[in-house]
């Protein structure tokens, strides 16, 4: 009995790994609504069930944003009068389900983007199943290759370039994404209260734009 439960937790194991890989994703970037900082492009990194979130703006300047679950939260990385911050909290808010929307699935057919079979997932948007979950915050039920994000006021559409299937190996030590979802070095890391004390300012609600 023992055997068989080992065997099953294993092949379930196996089943959810093959089912969510873990991925690189470039995206393009086109503003749809500007009040602030849109990105020129953006990256996503993923990996058992953690986020990496990069955007890069026009000038060069980048700001990422580490989801690493309900246990240890999010983390936003961003310059803040010239100094280098690294915000802790919990997770964003999840967005939505859109699973039962009459959009989805075959009755609105599918698309591939970027070598990667999608689906639609309402609005307009087109979400990859074989990729696993949609990173908290953003809209769908499963990771969107195109689609619209919106903070605030500010608003711009996304699109997969391109996409890059990861192993395992490539996050363990040694490996080119072994430091991916670690806080970069000579950050000052503060929670809300620490911010608030570090500038004499209230703490963003949001994320911060440059």
């Amino acid at each position: 009995m023992r055997i068989f439960i080992t065997f099953s937790i294993a092949l379930l194991s196996f089943n959810l790994s093959a089912q969510t890989p873990s991925f690189h994703i470039s995206f393009s970037c086109a503003t749809t609504e500007e009040n602030g900082f849109t990105p020129a492009k953006l990256e996503v990194i993923s990996h058992a069930g953690q986020f990496k979130i990069t955007e890069h703006s026009e000038s060069g300047k980048i700001q990422s944003f580490l989801l690493l679950g309900d246990v240890l939260g999010s983390v936003n990385q961003f310059t803040f009068f010239g100094t280098e911050v690294a915000l802790t909290g919990p997770m964003p808010e999840a967005m939505v389900d859109l699973s039962t929307n009459s959009e989805l699935g075959i009755n609105a057919g599918e698309r591939e983007i970027a070598g990667v079979s999608c689906i639609s997932c309402g609005g307009g948007d087109w979400c990859a199943p074989s990729l696993g979950a949609s990173p908290s915050g953003w809209p769908g039920s499963y990771m969107p290759l195109e689609t619209t994000i919106e903070y605030g006021e500010t608003s711009y559409n996304i699109v997969a370039t391109s996409i890059k299937i990861l192993s395992a190996k490539d996050f363990r030590r040694g490996g080119p994404y072994s430091n991916t979802f670690a806080i970069d070095q000579d950050r000052k890391v503060v929670d809300a209260r620490g911010f608030v004390e570090l500038f004499q300012l209230t703490p963003p609600t949001d994320v911060i734009r440059y």
